[in-house]
Formats: structure tokens, sequence, C-alpha cells
């Protein structure tokens, strides 16, 4: 609410004025027979009349500026704590997101907000002026009768009581549901990011299945909570048509001895709504509390949780890269249990493209993402011109990387804007450019729309390969000095990954190409080859050395890396 204290002073007098109206009605009514009807003062009740008309005009007016204000206050807020989680969460490391479910993540931006929102829009000017009521009724009262009003307020703590006691339920039951819900909303992204596979082996029925027992379990949540709050609202009725039966019996004995006057006795009615309504709204009020607690939980479980790879105090901006990359003992465990790699060392020169082969788990990705400084290495260092990584800023360095995935996302919007993705203010003739050194122009020349055709997210109106192509010219319009390439022509044809080849060669003059692949005419024309196996370099070399050095490069050159007869004339 910081920020917002103009607002928040201005809701709060309007709730003010509200109160004072709700408690001046049974007021003007006790005059208005006492002093107006039973004493014949027609005059007086005319004028009891018009202020009781403009108490009421003034109470409409003040409720539509309250609700005004405080819905500008609840948005405001709101959007900057979604924002500022937003904001928290780009600064999270990788780990994060491979430990978390987007859907997770999704549920508390949107699901929790919407329960922080409740609060603030509700909850806290009506806890004002429900308290405002609740002490104002309560002096009024005592100023009628003392007796009467000392006999309505021992009925008070029990209500207190009643709602303390339901506490620890109520907790528990709104956390659970908090839980089933972020579940759902987890669930549902990732049936709609995987409806191909679930399509594809025809499993639409089995997921909508197992979405429904999400769904059954968020209701049965849903109804825990439901009947917890079935099962205080009936007491709370009964301790009011107590208080009501108390102000009958006693203030009809009194009445009838003549110390009590009638229109006391029915302002005294009307006041014992006044006094049990916020009592009532205060324990149903204690829900919507909860409901936020549980939100605010979990927002600031996230906003709370630090980032494990960050800026170094002292850290600078690192130059252009001239000389290379270097790792030296290089020690790395994902759960701190199980170590992925141990001791790599290699270093590669400024100009030069090194293939890392393997067989798959044997560290070769972990290697590429530790350059990018996804992850910290538990011991080792990895040098840029002789600088270690973790003394350079984050943005400095991964601005000089291009980085070309297996499998390539794309942001729903036009083919240029994805390509230029990296550099928004690249122009159209170096976007194209780019795209003409992927091998991408054409097929997006040959489109209705071309360039400002729209792929939707993640790109699925393209083929897998066009998506790769796309990624490719991403990666080579901001003119990394590192090119990180992870299976990066897994998805196109052997001559389109010629001619793309062909441009590298030329490209990777000015930078360092780091090479993840499974196809010789990939790796056969690298500068180095290192051969990752266990989580360490079991050799390196350049192709024709490996073949007779290393048995295991053998091997998998024999199995894996052996061209088809039409990849054998693509790369002659």
């Amino acid at each position: 609410m910081r920020g917002r204290r103009r607002l928040l002073a201005g809701a709060l007098l309007t709730t003010l004025v509200i109160s004072a109206g709700q408690l001046a009605g049974p007021k003007l009514k006790q005059i208005g027979i006492d002093d107006g009807i039973r004493a014949g003062d027609a005059r007086l009740l005319g004028w009891v009349v018009v202020v009781a008309l403009g108490v009421h005009l003034a109470t409409v007016v003040a409720g539509y500026f309250q609700a005004s204000l405080l819905n500008r206050i609840g948005q405001d807020a709101i959007h900057d704590l979604r924002l500022r989680l937003f904001d928290h969460l780009q600064a999270q490391s990788l780990d994060y997101y491979e430990r978390e479910q987007p859907g997770q993540i999704i549920s508390r931006i949107l699901n929790d907000m919407d329960a922080i929102n409740e609060l603030l829009t509700s909850t806290v000017t009506a806890l004002l002026a429900d308290v405002v009521v609740l002490v104002g009724t309560s002096v009024i009262l005592f100023r009628y009768h003392t007796g009467l009003a000392l006999a309505i307020h021992f009925l008070i703590p029990l209500m207190f009581l009643l709602g303390w006691a339901f506490r620890t339920r109520v907790h528990a039951t709104f956390m659970r549901a908090r839980q089933t819900i972020a579940a759902v909303t987890a669930r549902l992204h990732e049936s709609v990011a995987g409806m191909r596979v679930i399509q594809g082996f025809a499993r639409e029925h089995r997921s909508c299945e197992e979405f429904g027992q999400l769904l059954q379990e968020d209701r049965d949540a849903n109804m825990a909570g439901a009947t917890v709050f079935a099962t205080l609202s009936p007491g709370v009725e009964l301790i009011n048509a107590l208080g009501i039966c108390i102000v009958f019996w006693y203030g009809g004995l009194l009445i009838l001895r003549g110390e009590l006057a009638i229109g006391v006795a029915v302002a005294f009615i009307l006041y014992l709504n006044h006094l049990f309504d916020p009592v009532r709204r205060l324990s149903e009020m204690f829900a919507t509390v909860q409901r936020a607690v549980i939100a605010l939980e979990r927002v600031f479980e996230v906003l709370d949780r630090k980032p494990t790879v960050t800026n170094a105090p002292g850290a600078v901006s690192i130059p252009p890269l001239r000389d290379g990359v270097e790792f030296r003992g290089v020690c790395f465990s994902y759960d701190g249990a199980r170590e992925i790699l141990r001791d790599v060392s290699f270093r590669a020169g400024f100009g030069e493209t090194v293939a890392l082969v393997g067989p798959t788990g044997a560290g070769k990705s972990t290697i590429l993402k530790l350059l990018a400084r996804f992850y910290d290495p538990q011991a080792g260092e990895i040098l840029l011109d002789g600088r270690d990584l973790r003394s350079v800023t984050l943005e400095s360095l991964r601005r000089q990387i291009g980085f070309v995935p297996q499998e390539p996302f794309l942001f729903a919007g036009s083919l240029r804007d994805n390509i230029r993705y990296g550099r928004p203010d690249a122009p159209d003739a170096e976007v194209e450019r780019a795209a003409r050194l992927a091998q991408a122009h054409d097929f997006i020349a040959a489109l209705p729309e071309g360039y400002d055709t729209d792929v939707h997210e993640r790109g699925v109106r393209l083929s897998g390969g066009q998506r790769q192509l796309i990624a490719f010219a991403r990666a080579l319009l901001v003119n990394p000095r590192i090119l990180i390439l992870d299976e990066a022509t897994s998805s196109v044809d052997p001559f389109t990954e010629k001619r793309i080849q062909d441009a590298l060669r030329v490209l990777l003059r000015d930078r360092i190409a780091f090479v993840i692949a499974h196809r010789l005419s990939t790796v056969v024309h690298a500068d180095q080859i290192l051969v990752v196996q266990d989580g360490g370099i079991a050799a390196r070399g350049r192709h024709e050395e490996l073949l007779y050095s290393c048995s295991l490069y053998r091997a998998l050159y024999e199995r894996r890396f052996q061209d088809t007869a039409e990849e054998e004339a693509v790369v002659a």
C-alpha cells in the first residue's frame, strides 16, 4: 500500500461517513417515534424524515467514492505486486525453472493475486467500518440503558470464541484449496502445451480423466472450506437470535415498568443488528484474511527466494571476447550428490569451432550451460580472456553469446520480431541478412505475409526445421562472439545443413563456436573435438586423429556419425 496514502485516506474517510450514517439511522427513528409521533410534533417528524433522507444520500455518495477508491487502490497494488513478482522471476536462475512447474508459477501470479486483491479492495476498509460501527453502537446502547446493554454485550465474546475455534481448520482448508487450484492450472498449461503428444498417442480420454481427478480434488478442498463456514454460520445466527430474544424479554419488561420508551426499544433492536452484523462479518472476514494470508505466503515464498547465480559484488562488464575460453578443473553437480562433470579442462581459441561428442548423459549440454553461466561450478573456474566468469556481469556475458537449442522456442508474434528478439532495434535489412545466412529467407518469403507472419506461441505454425532456422537467424543477428549450437541442425535436411555449414565457415572466423551434434557433417570440420564420457574429457583432437586414437569416438562414429549415402554426397 506504500505510495497510496492519499487514496487510502480518502477511502477511510468515506468509510467513516458510511459508518456514521449507519449509526445515525436507528437514532433518528427513535427521535421520530418518541419526540415526533408520540409527542404529536409533526414538524419535528418532518425534519427527522428530511435529515434521514440527507444521511441516506450522503451514505450513497460516500459508498460510490469508496468503491471507486478501493478499486483503484486494489488494482494499482496488485498491478505493482504482479510486476514485482514477474521481475523477480526474470532474475531467477535456470535451476528454479527446471524444478518448478510453469502452471504452478502462473497460479501464483494470477490465482493467488486475486485473493490478495479481495483483501485490499474490501477487507481493510470493511474492518475499519465494522470496528467503528461496533464501538459506536456499544457506546449508544450503554447511553440508552446500561443493564440491557450489558445483557447483550455478554454474547459478543461467544461469537469471537466461535470464530477463533475454527481458525486452525480454516487455514488448513484454504491452504489445500490454494494448492489444488495451482495443480489444476499446472495440468491445464501442460495439457495445452503437450496437445500434439496427447493426440499423437490417443491419450485424450486418459488426459481428461486425470484432469477430472484434479478438478475433483479442487472441488473437495473448496467444499471442505464451505463446510467449515456452514458449521460456523448457524452458531453465529443462534447467538444473534439469542440477543434479539433478550431485547424482547428484558426490554419488554422495562417498557411495562415504564423504565424504557418504545422508541428506545425499537432503536435498541435496530442497533442490535449493527452490533451483531459487524461481529458476523468479522467472522466471515476471517476467511478472506486467511485466503489472502495463504496467497501472500505463496507469493512471498517466490519473492524471498534468492537466485543461485547472481552478479558478484564488484562484477564488471566484460569487453568483446578477443582471446578465447578456458575451462580449468571444472566440477559440477546439479543436486550436490551425483557429480555430472569431473575435472573438465580445455581451451578454445578465438575463431575456433569446438565440437562436443559423447554418449547421452555424458555432460555435454551441462558444459555449455556452465559457459552461459546458467549454473556455477562447485570447483574449478571458467575463463573468458583470462577473466573468471563469476567476476563479470551476467548481462555483459550473455550479450556475447548466441544460443541455438535443439528445441527452439518462438514467441507469439511476427517472424521479424522473433528474429530480432535479441536486438529489438535491428533494421529490417539486417534481419533479412541474418535470415539469408540461416537459410530461412526463402521459406519466409514464400509465406503470404512474409516476415510479418504471426507464428503464434511456440511457433506452432512452422515445422520443426523452420523453427530451428528462425532460431539460427535470431542467434546470428546479435552478432555473438560465442555461438552455441546444441543439436541446432538436427531438424533440417542434409542439403540445408550443408548450406548452413558453408555460411558458418565464413561467420565463425570472428567468433568461437561450440557444437553438440550427432551428425558427422556437423563435427568433421571442427578445429577441436572433445569426447565427453562420464563427466570428463576422455579424448580431444580432430576427426581424423580421433578415429585412430580414441576407441569411444570410433565406436560413436560407427554407430551414430556414419553418414547415409545421401549425406556423404552432400558433405563431399
